[in-house]
This record gives structure tokens, C-alpha cells and sequence, in this order.
């Protein structure tokens, strides 16, 4: 049996084998554009998500607490000194309201939580003008000396309207922390799916290297420059989809730059908290002494158990840590969501690739074919 007997028919001619190699290469360049393009808009879909809505979400859900307490604390202090910052709860209620009130419309724009997030936003709504209500109804009850009592009792129901808002606030946040943990943790960004864009990047860089070795081989030829191109155009593309794996990081330090911006919040929350507090009870112990409603100053109290710090004694540092924490968590998002235009530059890199393969194989077919 002769040589030509014994090979495959794959091989049978070299022009039928550059034609398939050709073939392959082309194929598996297609197949790894799919697949890191795939990888690398899942990611990138997630983590715009999560720059642009959750975090921003998170954030004026954070806000919108801080302004509510600090407007309590103005209405608490000033209706209790008898409205003497321009009457009524004063000016600095109304300016953490309207806060408030804006902030609460970032979230909902930002909303990433879905229809759960629109109706807890909706009713939080209702409730803040139930609350408002009622620090009017207060003041107007403090204006009349003989009406000290009931004025106090409004200020007391707002209060506990307030928790509720807050309580509310708290867990419409959570909604938005699950819907930025679903973004971090998810199919795309799973450690698991480089697989996916990596096997047929690797495949497509071998197959390369040997048409490299075979024309070479074949054609007597040292290299040949088009595949070497696009062997180095594979790289790139490796590179390029290696950013998913740098997303996928940035948006776990976002996910964990969360804690710390709740640990900064959570501080001022209740040094304020406690300050509107200790003053509403001590409103409470005017109208009715200590020893007469010690039960119902005692609730007032009981959530925060030490007494407020003096006033803008912490402010500075909190403040400060406060910044810093939000800064790190958008920077971190906003990393996260930075595509570098991969989105363009891998397709564009694959059309290369494939241009440079059909130019490497050109010359040698239309060699062989004058043969």
C-alpha cells in the first residue's frame, strides 16, 4: 500500500488541507468572538446596573434618613424653644424636608428593585406627608401656651411615624443591596465562566502557532507575517476580555465598599436619633414631670441608650468618613462599569484576525494553485 494509500482524506492534498485549516481558523475565531463578547457585555451590563442605579439608589436611601432625622431634630429643638428660628419648626426643618423629598426621588429613578421598591417608595411617600401633618399640627398647638400638652402628644405621634419611615427606608435600601448582590454574583460574573471566553482563545492562539508551523514547514518559508499578526491580535483579544475579570472584581469591592458607607452612616443616624430623642423627652417631662410619665420618657430614651454627644463634637470626623466612604464606593462602581470600549475593540479585533488568516492563506493557495 503506497503513502498516498494511507492518508487520511482530510489531508489527501496540501491545497485541501490549507483550505481546512483556513476553515478552522476562521470558525474558531468566530466562535470566540461569541463567547468573549457574550462574557464580557454580561459583566459589563451588570456592573452599568449597578453604577448607574443601585449604588446611586443605596446611596440617597441614605440621605433621605439623614435628612429626615436632622429635620426632626430641627422641628424637635426649635418647636420646643417655642418656634423662635423665624416661628414654627423652622427653617432648617424645611430644608432637610425638601431633602428628604429629593432624595426619595432619586431612589425612585434610580429604583433597581423593581415593582417591590416602587411601592415601598410610594408609601413611604404617604407617610412623610402624614408626618409633615403632624409637625404642623404641633406647631400650631405650641403657639398656644394652654395647648403645650397636645403639642407635645403631635411631636410624639410624628415620632413614631418617623421610626416607621425609617424602618421603611431601611428596608427598601435592602431591596436595593440584594438587587447590587445579584449584580456581583450572578452567571457572568462567576469564576467559573472564564472557561468560557478562555478555552476558545487558547484553542484559536494554538491553532495559529501550528498553520504557523506547517506553512513554514510546507512552503520553506520562515514566517509568515499575516499570522503572526494575528496571533498577536489574539492576545489583545485575550487582554480585552481579561477586563471582565477586573469588573467582576470591582463590583465584589462595591458590594463590600456597602458596609463600610453603612458603618459611617450608621454613626450619625444615631447621634442624631439620639439627640431628637433625649430633647422630645425632655419636652415630655416639662408638661408632665419626671416621675409622672418616667414610663413614656423611658421609651423615648430606651433606643439609645447613651446620652446624645454635644453637638458638631464628632461632626467634623463623621463627616469626613462619611465623604470618603461614598467617594470609594462610586469610584469602585464606576471602575466596575468602565468597558474601555471592549465592546467595539473585540469585534473589531476578531474582523482583524480574520482578514489577517484569509491574508496569511492567500498567497500559499494561489501558489499551490499555479502548481
Amino acid at each position: 500500500m503506497t503513502a498516498d494509500a494511507r492518508r487520511p482524506p482530510w489531508v489527501s492534498t496540501t491545497r485541501q488541507t490549507l483550505v481546512r485549516l483556513r476553515g478552522w481558523l476562521l470558525g474558531v475565531t468566530a466562535v470566540t468572538l461569541a463567547t468573549s463578547l457574550a462574557v464580557f457585555l454580561g459583566v459589563a451590563g451588570n456592573a452599568d446596573i449597578a453604577a448607574e442605579r443601585s449604588v446611586p439608589a443605596i446611596l440617597a436611601s441614605y440621605d433621605a434618613q439623614d435628612a429626615l432625622r436632622n429635620a426632626h431634630l430641627a422641628a424637635v429643638d426649635n418647636l420646643g424653644r417655642g418656634g423662635v428660628v423665624l416661628g414654627g419648626p423652622g427653617v432648617e426643618y424645611q430644608r432637610q424636608i425638601a431633602a428628604a423629598g429629593q432624595f426619595l426621588t432619586l431612589v425612585a429613578e434610580n429604583n433597581a428593585a423593581g415593582d417591590g421598591g416602587t411601592r415601598d417608595i410610594q408609601t413611604i411617600e404617604a407617610l412623610l406627608v402624614t408626618y409633615t401633618g403632624l409637625i404642623g399640627q404641633a406647631d400650631a398647638r405650641f403657639r398656644d401656651a394652654d395647648l403645650g400638652a397636645l403639642g407635645v402628644a403631635a411631636l410624639r405621634d410624628a415620632s413614631s411615624l418617623l421610626n416607621d419611615i425609617l424602618v421603611r427606608l431601611q428596608s427598601l435600601r435592602g431591596k436595593q443591596l440584594l438587587a447590587l448582590d445579584d449584580q456581583a454574583d450572578n452567571l457572568w460574573t462567576h469564576e467559573l465562566t472564564i472557561v468560557v471566553w478562555l478555552l476558545p482563545l487558547v484553542a484559536l492562539g494554538v491553532l495559529l502557532v501550528r498553520a504557523q508551523a506547517y506553512l513554514t514547514r510546507r512552503f520553506r518559508r520562515a514566517v509568515n507575517v499575516p499570522l503572526l499578526l494575528a496571533t498577536a491580535a489574539v492576545v489583545g483579544m485575550m487582554a480585552l476580555a481579561g477586563l471582565s475579570l477586573l469588573s467582576a472584581d470591582k463590583l465584589d469591592e462595591t458590594r463590600a465598599g456597602v458596609q463600610v458607607v453603612d458603618g459611617s452612616r450608621e454613626h450619625q443616624l444615631v447621634e442624631v436619633g439620639s439627640r431628637a430623642a433625649y430633647g422630645l423627652a425632655d419636652q415630655v417631662e416639662k408638661q408632665c414631670g419626671k416621675k409622672a410619665c418616667v414610663d413614656t420618657t423611658a421609651a423615648l430614651r430606651s433606643p439609645f441608650p447613651s446620652p446624645p454627644p454635644t453637638p458638631g463634637a464628632v461632626a467634623a470626623s463623621t463627616d469626613d468618613a462619611e465623604v470618603a466612604a461614598n467617594d470609594a464606593l462610586t469610584n469602585d462602581a464606576d471602575a466596575a462599569a468602565n468597558s474601555r470600549r471592549g465592546e467595539i475593540l473585540l469585534p473589531v479585533l476578531a474582523l482583524v484576525i480574520a482578514g489577517l488568516v484569509l491574508l496569511g492563506f492567500q498567497p500559499r493557495l494561489a501558489e499551490y494553485g499555479r502548481r
